[in-house]
């Protein structure tokens, strides 16, 4: 192994494992996601140009079900640790300790993100205070523990805690897995998780946060009518189509009362709402039609010929 490898070992432990032997379609998708956390936990902490590599070892442990893995960091992460730490520590080790994967390589690091979700519970925060060293003291009712504080970035992280939840509440759901386990050092000392805590590994996407609002004054081409729940129609302003939820109380009156009808090619001139949401990682966009000024058609309307 390379200087900065690190070798671990995970072990999935229970009854249905007797014979050594896990079902793929239970492991597959948890080794992905085991690859996807580490990933994402160095682009975090040490920027996009952080590259976290995860192999799978030939060899496998009697046990339960264990496997053993390789990680490896590019050249880059490791300098950027060295800078950050004033430390000549293995970048990788550095990693998978805040994970909580492993004990780290430093003293300060001796509790990770897997015992910060195990110690948070099903509980809520009471305060967090800020110490020296770049550590957070996290207090919840009458208790209080020391956490690294990127050990708590990686916990507001949606994308890695939902890839533990891929990597251990996922499995331990299935009836006769009981635990889930790691290990750096050849199993003389272990990170455990039990079918109880496994729960607390479950975490919900983040609610649609607004990134922008803006209302301004659009002719809007009706392309389709919709007088369903919603009254969403859908409308071109020329460059793209889309849907738009219809507000205006007053236009939607004169539809129910037959005082408009509509043509092919009818306009409308309206003052649309453009809302745009983060969405998990991407961009959503809504639009409404706030107030409808004026229906316009220009295939029924000639300018007369005045002078």
């Amino acid at each position: 192994m390379d200087s900065d490898d690190m070798k671990f070992r995970i072990v999935y432990d229970g009854p249905a494992l007797d014979t050594h032997e896990m079902d793929i379609r239970d492991l597959a998708p948890a080794l992905l996601s085991l690859s996807d956390v580490l990933e994402e936990a160095g682009k975090t902490l040490y920027g996009n140009k952080a590259l976290i590599s995860v192999k799978v070892n030939a060899s496998f442990k009697a046990g339960s079900f264990g496997i053993d893995l390789i990680a490896s960091s590019s050249s880059w992460v490791k300098q950027a640790i060295d800078f950050l730490s004033g430390e000549s520590v293995t970048a990788t080790a550095n990693l998978i300790a805040l994970l909580g994967i492993c004990p780290g390589p430093r003293q300060k690091i001796a509790k990770g993100l897997i015992q910060l979700i195990k110690f948070i519970g099903p509980r809520k925060l009471k305060a967090i205070h800020n110490l020296p060293n770049r550590n957070v003291e996290i207090f919840i009712d009458d208790e209080s523990e020391i956490f690294d504080q990127d050990v708590l970035e990686l916990y507001k992280n949606y994308k890695i805690r939902s890839g533990l939840q891929e990597v251990i509440s996922k499995p331990l759901e299935k009836e006769g897995i009981d635990s889930f386990a790691a290990t750096g050092d050849d199993g003389k000392t272990f990170v455990s998780v039990s079918k109880k805590e496994a729960k607390y590994f479950k975490v919900e996407r983040p609610d649609d946060s607004i990134l922008s609002e803006s209302t301004v004054e659009k002719a809007l081409q009706i392309i389709s009518i919709s007088f369903h729940d919603g009254n969403k129609w859908r409308f071109s302003d020329g460059v793209s189509s889309f849907l738009a939820e219809i507000k205006d109380e007053r236009f939607l009156h004169d539809i129910d009362d037959a005082k408009r009808n509509f043509s092919k090619g009818d306009m409308l001139l309206v003052d649309l709402k453009v809302t745009q949401y983060l969405t998990g990682e991407t961009i959503r966009t809504s639009f409404e039609v706030l107030n409808v000024k004026k229906q316009l058609n220009p295939q029924r309307q000639i300018d007369l010929p005045f002078e």
